[in-house]
């Protein structure tokens, strides 16, 4: 007998559950938003709940009827013949859905549903069947759009995403049929001798990766179900079912035996969610999953041997994130190590909607989806290679343009010829070129990956502003044209001129940071900043001891800043960090300085710092802690002695303290055994004209700089 059904699907999937649809053998197929009605036997039915991997549920249809009143509604669906469908003594639940707004609630329509039923049962056998919410024998499903209701017996129970290898989720999790479908649109898997490789650098708990070995090996993925809506239904052939179910079952067999994929995948939290999962789908050994977290992705050598490789990757956005604004960041990462690492590959990215995917890249497929409730952008795409970078470093753009020959002017020449090729040899892309080394040009010059900062001194009051002002642009305007350094990445920042305060600093101000490299790390740089623009120069080789020093550490950053240190710690190896600021939009830079690393953020903790006693209700110690302290003229709130007191009370035993200060600061009692270290760390660009502060090790017989 021919039976017409309708399979629903999250929205944007439409013609994928269709293509299977007919593979099944479904006849008259059609499509709408969110849904695909289909005709056949019973067995089509069965194949699409066993077989179905874009599908969201397989409903049965049973017709439809106007519903201008609850009357009719009750008459509607007590006229349906409910004895071919429903024991007397069976469990029963009812599911409203509405298009559009109907004369009445969903949930009294569920319960008018529930009555006609009962009543009938009752009329005809004398005994009715019982409501049971979790797993009823029949889940009915009623339709409403408006005036006009259908109803429907749910074959599939509950959702078809359900394939029964996850327990749990996690936060927000992504659904096994919308990972299904991403990677079907990616072009997973190829049908080439070769086979395809896969890569999930963001794997969590691995459904992309367990999707993706089911799909590789023909396995249905409604073979790990227990539980299904047409088991408890009267119409249900169980000889049927038994052969489908013994035919998948040998499908699976020969298609883990033969199967041509490596599905790797990697993450920077735990796995034992994941390896758990792999173990429920019994795909051990042929899923491969390791702990790494964006920083140090690589693409495996062992997809070389593979024509096709896929990456797919479903960043964290919303709930998942400590700060929604990070996920521009991450995504910023992701791209720049597709480009380095997985040029030639194909990327299928699945981003909030809500954010705005560049992926650098001209032809870019993108594919409107929902997760649930959330809008995403799936965004397709080709990875070429890295190429050239938009802002090459001064010292491949270091090409005069005049030949200036001024004081100033000359002083710059004479500096890049001594510092050019000692930043080359150092591979350092920030440092200083010129500090004030003529009275008359009171600047400092630094650059930034090429870029230039500017920066005027404090000026005597005598000294008009004008005339500093005039000073300063033509300090500017040398630099551009000694250098060779386009005039609009010469930033000239004026003493004493007003700058908008960081508590005012929006989410499109962070996201219009400038990105600069220093020892293969990357930083948010605010080159219009009055003092300090985020990657202090004063403070290059305390980020380098901390790098070299961080390895199998737990690392305290007080006063973090824009988070310098802590991405130094994490690029060094520290197995975890805290990072702790008073400042919420240093805790935001920081946040997003790890971010744009591809460091952990669960690993690297950022949070506010309000009180010492905050330090001494931490119940962890820590191998290696940096304590930046600020300006006691800026900060008069801060007792440093208490701080600091705090903070070496969570010293671990063989643990040691840096600590950054301004030279002119008294120093505090918890430091007086500790070595001053300044001459250590003075970097070279800044040697002249040290003025910035004094850094000092506890325990002082404990130096490696």
């Amino acid at each position: 007998m021919t039976l017409r059904f309708t399979a629903t699907c999250a929205f944007g999937l439409e013609r994928l559950v269709e293509e299977e649809l007919k593979t099944f053998g479904a006849a008259e197929v059609d499509r709408e938003k969110g849904a695909v009605h289909f005709s056949g036997k019973l067995g089509v039915s069965y194949r699409a709940c066993l077989w179905s991997r874009f599908s969201s549920r397989v409903l049965l249809d049973l017709g439809g009827f106007e519903v201008p009143d609850e009357k009719s509604l009750y008459d509607g669906v007590r006229a349906i013949d409910w004895s071919g469908h429903i024991s007397p003594s069976g469990t029963i639940a009812v599911e409203t859905v509405q298009k559009r707004k109907s004369s009445f609630p969903g949930y009294y329509a569920s319960l008018k549903t529930k009555d006609a039923i009962v009543d009938q049962i009752r009329d005809r056998f004398g005994t009715r069947p019982s409501v049971r919410v979790e797993r009823p024998e029949v889940l009915i499903h009623l339709f409403l759009d408006g005036d006009k209701a259908k109803v429907f017996i749910d074959l599939s129970g509950e959702g078809l995403h359900r394939r029964g290898y996850r327990s749990s989720g996690g936060t927000a999790p992504l659904k096994e049929s919308l990972a299904a479908a991403i990677l079907r649109m990616t072009g997973f898997p190829a049908d080439t001798e070769a086979g395809t490789a896969l890569v999930d650098p963001m794997c969590g708990s691995g459904t992309f990766l367990v999707e993706a070995a089911l799909m590789a090996a023909d396995c249905a993925p409604g073979l790990g179900r227990d539980y299904f809506g047409f088991t408890g239904w009267l119409g249900h052939d169980p000889g049927l079912w038994a052969d489908l179910i013994a035919d998948a079952s040998d499908r699976k067999r020969r298609g883990l035996a033969g199967k041509k994929t490596a599905i790797i995948g990697y993450d920077s939290t735990s796995l034992s969610e994941c390896r758990k999962n792999i173990r429920t789908a019994g795909l051990e050994g042929i899923v491969m999953i390791e702990q790494r977290d964006i920083a140090h992705l690589k693409s495996p050598i062992l997809a070389n041997q593979f024509d096709t490789r896929i990456l797919v990757a479903n960043p964290p956005y919303g709930e998942r994130l400590e700060s929604p604004l990070t996920a521009s960041f991450i995504q910023r990462c992701l791209i720049r190590k597709l480009k380095e690492e997985f040029a030639g590959w194909r990327a299928g990215i699945l981003i909030a909607s809500a954010c705005r995917f560049d992926g650098g890249e001209e032809d870019i497929k993108r594919t409107k989806l929902f997760n649930g409730p959330l809008p995403c952008e799936l965004n397709v795409f080709e990875v070429s290679g890295s190429g050239t970078a938009d802002n090459a470093s001064i010292r491949r753009m270091y090409k005069p343009a005049l030949p200036r020959s001024d004081d100033f002017s000359n002083r710059l020449r004479k500096n890049l010829k001594n510092i050019i090729p000692w930043a080359e040899r150092e591979i350092i892309d920030c440092f200083r070129i010129y500090d004030s080394d003529i009275p008359e040009y009171n600047v400092a010059v630094d650059i930034f990956d090429g870029y230039v900062r500017v920066v005027e001194y404090p000026r005597p009051q005598t000294v008009p502003a004008d005339a500093a002002g005039r000073r300063l642009r033509y300090c500017a305007d040398a630099a551009s044209e000694v250098m060779g350094v386009p005039r609009p990445l010469i930033h000239a920042i004026s003493w004493g001129e007003k700058r908008r305060s960081r508590s005012d600093k929006t989410d499109e101000w962070f996201r219009n940071l400038k990105e600069v490299s220093e020892a293969g790390m990357r930083f948010l740089v605010d080159l219009e900043a009055a003092r300090n623009c985020g990657l202090p120069l004063r403070q290059r080789l305390v980020r380098r001891f901390i790098r070299d020093n961080a390895k199998g550490s737990r690392f305290l950053c007080l006063f973090c800043g824009s988070g310098s240190a802590t991405v130094s710690a994490a690029e060094g190896g520290a197995l975890k960090s805290l990072s702790l600021d008073p400042s919420t939009a240093n805790i935001t830079w920081s946040r997003c300085n790890i971010a744009v690393n591809g460091f952990s953020s669960e690993s690297h903790r950022v949070m506010a710092l309000d009180e010492p006693e905050a330090l001494r209700d931490l119940r962890e110690s820590f191998d290696l802690i940096f304590v930046d302290m600020p300006d006691p003229f800026r900060r008069k709130a801060i007792n440093a002695e208490s701080l600091l007191k705090a903070a070496v009370e969570r010293l671990s035993d063989r643990g040691r303290l840096l600590c950054f200060m301004d030279a002119k600061m008294p120093l505090p009692a918890p430091l007086i055994s500790a070595k001053d270290i300044t001459a250590h760390i003075v970097p070279r660009d800044l040697k002249r004209g040290w003025r910035a502060g004094r850094c000092l090790i506890l325990p002082g017989d404990q130096l490696q700089v």
